[in-house]
């Protein structure tokens, strides 16, 4: 059995003495995939003072066909707090003051757009997202002290299919969070 190439040269794929497939490949993350081949990878940046614990201060529902893939999130606080990451919480998301915000696409020569509604709260901890109920903490981030901005990683990603939801809240309130979601749409 020969392996040809599909170009029209009749080159034939080489075998090593071990009978391995003899390949120069070049991989990528699929995050990289989807920001550089499909330019729909994007940051969903925040600035944020909850005035209350338990306040809802991040809002994400995918209305895209894809996947919508949430990497992980930057944060930076002003003092020692935690951040409760959920998926899953319905009801209709009521932002009295809030900010309608526009994730930003990382991939600077595209002019795609993230198919999804983002809700932050004020700056100024005015008031926070409600309407929301249910969900399901997926994860606690800790901030053991004010310090420069860290990096949680989603090791496995946070999928959200079309019309489910993340929502990022502060545990103990009353501390200035920063902090950008990052994230991109595949099927």
């Amino acid at each position: 059995m020969r392996i040809e190439g599909g170009t029209g040269t009749s080159y034939t794929a080489g075998v090593t003495d071990e009978f391995k497939l003899e390949a120069d490949c070049i991989s990528s993350s699929i995050e990289h995939h989807a920001n550089q081949e499909h330019g729909d990878a994007y940051a969903v940046d925040f600035a944020v003072n909850p005035d209350a614990a338990g306040d809802c201060f991040l809002y994400l529902k995918n209305n895209s066909e894809k996947d919508m893939v949430v990497e992980g999130v930057w944060l930076s606080m002003s003092g020692a707090d935690e951040v409760q990451c959920k998926i899953g919480d319905t009801g209709t998301a009521v932002k009295t003051n809030g900010a309608d915000v526009t994730p930003v696409n990382l991939n600077a020569g595209s002019g795609s757009v993230a198919d999804c509604l983002c809700y932050s709260e004020t700056a100024d901890g005015a008031v926070d997202i409600t309407g929301l109920s249910g969900g399901s903490t997926f994860q606690t981030l800790h901030v053991v002290a004010a310090a420069d901005s860290k990096y949680f990683n989603f090791e496995a990603d946070v999928v959200i299919p079309k019309n489910s939801t993340l929502t990022l809240y502060a545990v103990g309130g009353d501390v200035l969070i920063r902090g950008s979601v990052i994230m991109f749409f595949h099927d």
